[in-house]
């Protein structure tokens, strides 16, 4: 393929509600501006974007990810690859440990949007798959803006008027510098406009929000999974099972995402995920 030679992809919507297949791209080559604009029009559309059969080099993955806007720093340094810092290699073999010996598989530790402690948090984040295991290891991603147009219009109402106080996870390995480079809370509202279409969406990570603002934090925490268990309903998740050479775009503005422990660490999932600038959340 010749992604300069394509000013409009082919679509194919991988739900009824999430996600598009995107054919008829290649992203290891120079993407024209109009075809650019398109996958950003099908992202906001469609909240998560897949192309199959890729084959990326650092450095052209962060110029495929920079379709979507500047490569912004993720906040855990232990991750990120040496040569090419916006990337974070997230690699099952080099999991670090708990007490108990068990891996910490990143990602999997709840329904999440990605780097809600920053004030400008990212727009999407971009996941390219080296390597994956033999079964399991899926990610599923959750439509916000369909969950949000599914409440009562009661719920929307008291909803639309909260804000959650985001911080570094506690449960995840940190670097004290990364920590004290990050240290400072971000306050971001629950029901978050998109601001390429107005759409409204849920917008909470449930580790990183620690607290609602205005309430103690057990109130809070309990509230936001009380809440997660209500919207999370198969008909709004695309569950994706990764294939060598996958890319997949999330707009972390209207979607939640999972990765599924439900595999052998020791056999093998290795991706690369990059993180794009975003705006401040309204």
């Amino acid at each position: 393929m010749d992604g300069t030679s394509t000013a409009t992809p082919a679509l194919t919507p991988l739900t009824g509600t999430t996600g598009a297949l995107v054919e008829g791209v290649d992203l290891s080559s120079p993407i024209k501006p109009q075809t650019g604009q398109s996958l950003n029009e099908a992202l906001a559309t469609h909240v998560v974007l897949l192309f199959r059969n890729q084959a990326l080099t650092p450095d052209r993955l962060l110029k495929a990810a920079s379709i979507f806007g500047p490569p912004m720093e993720q906040h855990y340094s232990q991750y990120r690859m040496p040569e090419f810092p916006t990337i974070g290699v997230l690699s099952s073999r080099d999991a670090e440990l708990r007490p108990d010996g068990t891996p910490i598989l990143l990602g999997t530790e709840s329904w999440h949007t990605d780097h809600t402690n920053h004030a400008r948090p990212p727009k999407a984040t971009i996941l390219y798959a080296l390597s994956v295991p033999s079964r399991g290891g899926d990610t599923s991603f959750a439509n916000m803006r369909e969950a949000y147009a599914r409440l009562s219009n009661d719920l929307k109402s008291s909803l639309g008027y909260l804000r959650t106080v985001n911080t570094l996870d506690s449960h995840v390995p940190a670097r004290n510098a990364d920590r004290k480079k990050y240290a400072a809370p971000a306050i971001h509202p629950l029901v978050r406009t998109h601001p390429d279409n107005g759409t409204k969406a849920l917008y909470f990570h449930p580790t990183k929000a620690k607290r609602i603002d205005g309430l103690p934090t057990t109130d809070s925490r309990e509230f936001l999974e009380r809440l997660l268990d209500q919207i999370i309903e198969p008909e709004i998740v695309y569950r994706h099972h990764w294939q060598p050479g996958d890319v997949v775009v999330c707009d972390n503005r209207a979607a939640l995402h999972q990765a599924h422990a439900d595999y052998d660490p020791a056999e093998g999932r290795l991706l690369h995920r990059v993180i794009v600038e975003g705006d401040v959340p309204f």
